[in-house]
């Protein structure tokens, strides 16, 4: 796995400049060598460099006012500021100190001892700018580490990683195992690297991957493979046999909720031209979004998307309404018209299914679980739809005085709300169900 090549800045007079660069470059360091605070005040301003190697005496002033001048002025993370200092006064050294240097070589210095301090200082500053959780390069590095990806003659494909559900899963379980879940998937994008790969860890569960274009796809479905056999030891037996969690709302309110998977979006640059890094990272997570779209671990590529497919307006939406007691039945149907639904009501298990068959189908059913028709309640109605290639895609809310949610979630609602609700509770969740599905895109897995 490589990293970003670490930027120095030297600022000294000609000679000592152009000595130190030559020898630094030597570390594998891109360096820029200056021989003024004018022209160091300049670069300075795009520049940011890991490392400002800076004489004490200049003929523009002192070298130990300029340490402070770049502590006050410059955001974290600063550059590891070393002041090269002629002289054998310890007393005038440790002014230096005070005045903001990180460490003070004497000047000249021997070669050797020069690029070991300044590979120590390099070393150190890497440390400092990786997660303490993966120990893997953070945002800063990341960033750095596109920005020579978009200059480079290679073409390269960059992987926007994070995992689906992380929220739920660290309510349940607590942000500890939710940590050992994001470490395990940074483990998985290093193991599935090769030798000039990047694998960045940016923030909370969000990764980044620089990788060849022409694996990139090859490498995404290894990632979500890999990640899917080890999730599994994230869970108890019984909730991955369950296959889901149950997540507590407001009011009692209880929904399934998927297992942990992971979602990955991939931007290459056979297909566009970024302008910026922040371009790159833009496009990746539109592209992990549309990832998002479907159940399970999956990737999606700019090069092999479809084009979204949008849907109807989703107050336009059609909402079948199952439910025996007739004055609860109108009390919804008027209410949901209201908000601009297409409202259907049906009293038995029967009539609901003939209604789910004919075009057009609702989008959603609210059901009573306590329906009384021909052996059919509402739990058995529930699992017929679920169970139905043509009606699965049926959102189901179960409203129902049962006091058991567990059933209705393994019956297959999707929402179980406990009676009595209040409507506009009620109005909340269907709005949510029906908005997270205004289209549907293509998935290249």
């Amino acid at each position: 796995m490589i990293l970003p090549k670490p930027s120095i800045l030297i600022i000294h007079e000609s000679r000592q400049a152009a000595t130190y660069a030559s020898l630094l470059e030597k570390t594998g360091a891109k360096v820029h060598a200056v021989t003024s605070f004018d022209e160091a005040n300049e670069l300075l301003s795009f520049l940011h460099p890991d490392l400002v190697l800076l004489a004490a005496t200049m003929p523009q002033g002192d070298g130990r006012l300029y340490c402070q001048q770049i502590r006050a002025t410059l955001v974290h993370p600063r550059p590891v500021l070393v002041l090269m200092h002629s002289g054998d006064d310890v007393n005038e050294r440790i002014k230096s100190f005070r005045y903001g240097a990180d460490d003070v070589l004497a000047d000249p210095i021997d070669k050797n001892e020069l690029a070991i301090r300044v590979l120590a200082h390099l070393r150190r500053r890497q440390e400092e700018l990786s997660s303490r959780l993966t120990q893997l390069p953070a945002a800063t590095l990341s960033r750095r580490m596109l920005e020579q990806s978009l200059v480079s003659d290679r073409t390269w494909a960059a992987l926007s990683v994070d995992i689906n559900n992380l929220r739920v899963y660290n309510e349940v379980y607590g942000d500890l195992a939710g940590d050992q879940l994001i470490k395990a998937l940074g483990a998985i994008l290093v193991d599935s690297a090769s030798e000039n790969d990047f694998v960045g860890h940016i923030e909370a569960d969000d990764f980044l991957l620089i990788t060849d274009s022409a694996t990139a796809e090859e490498k995404a479905e290894k990632i979500c493979q890999q990640f899917d056999r080890a999730s599994k030891r994230f869970y108890p037996t019984e909730d991955i046999e369950r296959g889901y969690l149950i997540a507590t709302g407001i009011g009692g309110i209880r929904r399934r909720l998927p297992l942990i998977s992971i979602a990955i979006g991939i931007v290459n640059s056979t297909t566009r031209r970024f302008q910026s890094y922040v371009d790159v990272l833009t496009n990746a997570h539109d592209v992990r979004s549309l990832a998002k779209q479907k159940p399970g671990s999956g990737w999606v590529s700019d090069g092999v998307m479809e084009p979204g497919v949008y849907c109807k307006d989703p107050l336009r939406s059609r909402i079948l309404v199952v439910e025996p007691d007739g004055a609860m039945a109108c009390l919804l149907q008027e209410n949901l018209s209201l908000e601009g639904y297409v409202v259907e009501v049906a009293s038995s298990a029967a009539e609901a299914l003939d209604l789910c068959r004919h075009e057009p189908q609702p989008d959603l059913v609210l059901l009573e679980s306590t329906l009384a028709d021909r052996g059919i309640d509402g739990w058995e109605f529930c699992r017929m739809l679920k169970c139905d290639d043509h009606l699965g895609n049926i959102w189901v809310i179960m409203a129902t005085a049962h006091p058991d949610q567990v059933r209705a979630l393994e019956a297959g609602a999707d929402l179980y709300l406990p009676k009595p609700f209040d409507i506009p509770s009620l109005l909340s969740e269907v709005n949510s169900l029906l908005r997270s599905r205004l289209y549907r895109v293509g998935r290249a897995s």
